[in-house]
């Protein structure tokens, strides 16, 4: 036999999972299996079954000799009977027998020679067979065989594996725990002298079935001085090159993805390198340049392969990894150790340590659809000296893929990426390679204003297609675009077109029942699919993705309503569209789902406002009460300020950017009719025992203009009589101011007092009585109660996060609850109050002023005095990831969003205030005019901080930073004036506004901080 190619084929076990058209055998861990050569057993079974047939025959001929001596036996018998002759005595070799019997003596013994003639020719057949037999045996006597480990598709053999004797024509093998996971290996039999070809019609490919993945641990490495590996138990510096060994168990071959975190933030994988910096005052000939970032990457990337680790130098695996021995380059040789792991390479990057004094980094590790968080710290000194200038290339993150584990990847007609690129994510479909190809990718959109262009990218080589030439050649068929949603449009498009009518793409949407009825106008999408690439492209196909609302009408509970809220659930069930992308080659055939969820997002918002409270902590009152009094100021408490308690609802959609739904007076509606619902009751006892629906029934009559002039002529009079009584309290206070003047005794100086009191007693009760607001207070204290505003949202969005569903969309539900404030305090002190406490004739004459302004009009009044406003609240915010589980109260997952849980507001105001305002107000003939001034300045100074709480790897704590705003001077000279008829309908107005505004003391450009204030750290 020639030195022809030779074929392997799987002896054992008998029911092998084997992949005949890949040539793939895939074994359980730890089972063993058997390779032959398929030339040696079917040349070897046509000789065996040769010299099996030639030792079968010679047994024949013994069985025949048999059936012959027994046949000529018999045939003697009969001729003895029959008599005659053949009983015949003779005598025969000395014996005197019948003719019969020399008969039959004669006639075996002839047979029994021709059978020894064919036994002879047996024998020498059997005898050239068997040499035969051994000459094929010589055959394969220079037999060796490949194997060795098979990474990828262009890989070739690299020669025989001496651990196997030459000869050998069956190997038993089983693959070693570190050879666990998908990578294949390779075996091929050849004659000794030549080489392997690596084709699959001799060799075959073995792996194991994949088991329970897992990542065992990790550890970080440094280097020495000779460069040997070193293990890190102390801090590194910024610039420092290090390797992160990741041990794994059922992983080899397995592409796995690295995130490394410090406080939860990801560290970015950067690349650098030198930039020309655009500058016209340089020469072109000298341009200048810098050095810096120019990409970055949220992930690193390594493959888990085979190391060794003879070398007493290099690094020894700890305890409980995945080990065992490869064959080695002589069979006497000791067994050659090694581990399964991943090593990453890191360079400690100082853009890492801005603003930080220490960090500590820890690896994430994404890996076949999981996440596995591992607590192994590296600690980095950030104030460390930076002498070492990082690679350009620095920490740019490289595709390794240097091991295959699914076996159609050997095959030539294919492609290696699927790259799905939405503009904001590009993810490979095929990059986690312990998977089946991944059919799905998911993203949000809209209509019209938020479509998102598609690029799906493949390096497709059809070149060695298995239909190569027929009709089922893969050439310019391996990707194509078989369905889409505006595939329904068109249809309807070309049906209008052939019947020769037109539809409206219009739809008015009827809101609300019979008596509560609104409509609004909504366009549906009327266009065709866009496609940017031409059919037959097997590398590329672009198009426009789009999500096609449905605005057919939709009734809840028996109501119309928006035909948006056919999408207020965003969870399991919400309606989607599909793109259906087709790929069809000899390695990969794929159909991959695009699909695009509603891009509409809801608001819903709950809203308290508390009251407020004051209280005078300082009157500007002279006389004292006495118990003879008919008025006494009240005693200080607090009381009432400000508008009632309230509470607000709000709900809104908004959808393709521009789209926008308002649901407020529609849920106020439903709101209301409930309550009406549950205050049946009440009203049964308002109109029974309190009357008050009767008193506000709207069937009474209402009052007449002649009504309506009599009340107001009522008013008057009343008003005019109070004027009359400040009239005179103002001309008592004057009075007695001037009293005070003439005095010269100081008896008539105390009796001049006494009398100024007097009438400021009279004053205070007029003030009360008249609702004037004539009494003032030297300082008063204002309280805020908490009020709270509440917010709620959901919305569909693409999952940026890298990991297991980056291919996926997520609902997100946001929540904040703000305390606006938790409590506000103001203090104000007023200096002309004070001057009237401090001197009975500033008392007079204030008072005379105030009166006097009074009697100008209501609202008209003297201001003169000194604020200090603080508020303190805070806030709590919250979000959930439906999908991935990401939440605020994760504390990884707060700060990769930048989001805080809580935070503490306060801000400080103090306020300088000097006006004058004036209001004016007469009636003539029906007609009432409005005349109003306000005259003044502000000097406002204000301090604002804030105090985020946050946890970082070393426990929770403050982040304390403060602005100032600055002081700002503002000045106004204001007018204005209208008129209206007396039932308020305006008939004309004018005006002018005369302002200035001067920052007397700048604002602080940035805010000052302080450093993290620990509540409970831990070393």
């Amino acid at each position: 036999m020639g030195q022809n190619t030779l074929t392997a084929i799987v002896l054992k076990p008998e029911n092998a999972d084997f992949n005949e058209q890949y040539r793939a055998l895939t074994t359980q861990e730890g089972q063993g299996f058997t390779i032959g050569i398929k030339e040696y057993v079917d040349g070897k079974k046509g000789i065996d079954d040769r010299i099996a047939n030639l030792e079968n025959e010679k047994r024949n001929i013994d069985t025949e000799l048999q059936n012959e001596e027994k046949r000529l036996y018999e045939q003697a018998q009969q001729r003895f009977k029959e008599g005659g002759k053949w009983t015949e005595a003779e005598t025969h070799n000395g014996e005197s027998v019948s003719h019969a019997q020399v008969s039959l003596n004669e006639n075996v013994r002839l047979a029994k020679n021709r059978a020894e003639r064919l036994k002879r020719a047996k024998d020498n057949q059997l005898e050239a067979v068997k040499n035969e037999l051994k000459e094929f045996d010589k055959n394969f006597e220079s037999v060796v065989w490949a194997w060795n480990l098979a990474h990828k598709r262009s890989d070739k053999p690299n020669g025989r594996n001496e651990i196997i004797q030459i000869g050998t024509k069956e190997v038993s093998l089983v693959l070693g725990q570190h050879l666990y996971g998908g990578g294949f290996a390779w075996i091929e039999p050849f004659y000794d002298g030549s080489q392997p070809t690596g084709n699959a019609k001799s060799g075959l490919f073995i792996h194991t079935a994949g088991a329970s993945m897992q990542i065992i641990t990790a550890e970080w490495y440094g280097f020495d001085k000779d460069q040997n590996p070193v293990k890190i138990d102390k801090s590194v510096a910024p610039g420092s090159k290090v390797q992160l060994h990741i041990y794994t168990k059922s992983m080899y071959g397995h592409n796995i993805r690295v995130e490394l975190k410090s406080n939860g933030k990801t560290l970015k994988a950067n690349t650098y390198g030198t930039s020309v910096v655009i500058n016209a005052n340089k020469k072109e000939e000298d341009p200048a340049t810098e050095y810096g970032i120019t990409d970055s990457k949220d992930l690193f990337l390594t493959e888990v392969e085979i190391h060794d680790y003879s070398d007493p130098k290099s690094v020894q695996p700890p305890s409980g990894t995945q080990t065992g021995t490869m064959v080695g380059s002589d069979g006497n040789d000791p067994p050659i150790p090694n581990v399964q792991k991943a090593i990453l390479d890191v360079y400690i990057d100082p853009a890492w340590c801005a603003g930080q004094a220490q960090i500590l980094i820890k690896p994430t590790i994404h890996f076949s659809n999981q996440r596995q968080d591992l607590n192994v710290g590296l600690t980095v000194n950030c104030r460390a000296a930076v002498d070492v200038k990082i690679p350009d290339t620095g920490n740019m993150p490289v595709f390794v893929d240097n091991i295959e584990t699914n076996i159609e990847s050997f095959h030539p007609c294919g492609y290696s990426k699927f790259e799905i690129n939405d503009g904001s994510r590009t993810v490979d479909l095929l990059g986690e390679k312990s998977l089946p190809p991944l059919n799905l990718f998911e993203l949000v959109a809209g209509p019209e204003s938020n479509t998102q262009d598609i690029t799906i990218d493949l390096d497709t080589d059809t070149t060695e297609c298995s239909f190569d030439g027929s009709e089922n050649d893969h050439e310019k068929h391996a990707l194509s675009l078989i369905d889409y949603p505006e595939k329904q449009v068109e249809n309807d498009a070309e049906k209008e077109e052939e019947s020769s009518t037109s539809r409206d793409h219009k739809i008015k949407v009827q809101i609300g029942d019979k008596t509560n009825v609104s409509h609004e106008q909504l366009v549906a999408f009327s266009g065709k699919l866009e496609k940017y690439t031409a059919d037959g492209d097997d590398k590329q196909l672009k198009f426009k993705a789009r999500y096609i609302y449905n605005y057919a009408p939709i009734n809840l509970a028996g109501h119309p309503v928006h035909p948006i809220f056919r999408y207020f659930w965003l969870g399991n069930g919400v309606p989607t569209n599909t793109y259906l992308v087709k790929t069809n080659t000899c390695r990969y055939q794929q159909n991959v789902a695009v699909k695009t969820y509603p891009d509409v997002g809801w608001s819903l918002k709950l809203s308290y406002t508390n009251s407020t409270v004051e209280k005078e902590i300082w009157k500007n009152k002279r006389f004292a009460n006495r118990n003879a009094a008919r008025f006494q100021r009240r005693p200080q408490k607090w009381i009432a300020a400000g508008e009632d308690k309230s509470i607000g609802i709000s709900l809104g959609a908004k959808w393709d950017k521009d789209n926008e739904f308002d649901a407020t007076a529609d849920i106020t509606e439903q709101i209301k009719a409930l309550c009406e619902k549950f205050g049946v009751i009440g009203r049964f006892v308002n109109s029974v025992f309190l009357g008050q629906e009767n008193s506000n029934n709207s069937s009474q009559g209402q009052p007449t203009a002649e009504d309506r002039a009599a009340l107001e002529s009522v008013a008057a009079q009343n008003r005019g009589r109070e004027d009359r009584a400040l009239e005179q309290t103002r001309n008592d206070m004057n009075s007695a101011r001037a009293q005070l003047r003439n005095a010269t005794t100081e008896v008539q100086k105390r009796n001049a007092q006494r009398n100024i009191e007097r009438v400021q007693r009279d004053m205070d009760r007029q003030s009360r009585e008249y609702k004037r607001g004539l009494t003032r207070s030297i300082a008063s204290v204002s309280v805020q109660w908490p009020q709270i505003e509440a917010q709620f949202e959901w919305s569909l969005e693409n999952i940026d996060q890298v990991g297991p569903h980056h291919n996926q969309v997520g609902v997100v539900l946001r929540g904040v609850l703000e305390l606006t404030p938790l409590i506000g305090i103001t203090a104000t002190l007023d200096f002309l109050a004070l001057a009237q406490r401090a001197h009975p004739v500033a008392l007079a004459v204030i008072a005379a002023a105030d009166i006097t302004m009074a009697l100008i009009g209501d609202g008209s009044k003297i201001t003169c005095e000194l604020s200090a406003a603080g508020n303190f609240g805070g806030k709590l915010q919250g979000f959930l990831n439906t999908k991935t589980g990401e939440n605020s109260f994760n504390k990884n997952d707060r700060n990769a969003n930048d989001k805080q849980v809580t935070e503490l507001k306060c801000d400080l105001e103090f306020k300088l205030k000097i006006a004058i305002d004036l209001a004016i107000s007469t009636k003539k003939l029906f007609v009432k005019v409005t005349v109003s001034g306000k005259f003044g300045a502000d000097a406002t100074a204000k301090w604002t901080g804030k105090a985020p709480i946050d946890a970082d790897d070393f426990g929770w704590y403050l982040a304390p930073e403060m602005t100032f705003e600055g002081l700002e001077v503002k000045g106004y000279a204001n007018i204005s004036a209208k008129a209206e008829t007396g039932s308020g309908t305006p008939m004309g107005s004018v005006g002018t506004t005369n302002e200035f505004t001067w920052q007397a003391i700048d604002a602080w450009k940035e805010p000052k901080k302080w450093d993290k204030m620990y509540l409970c750290k831990s070393e």
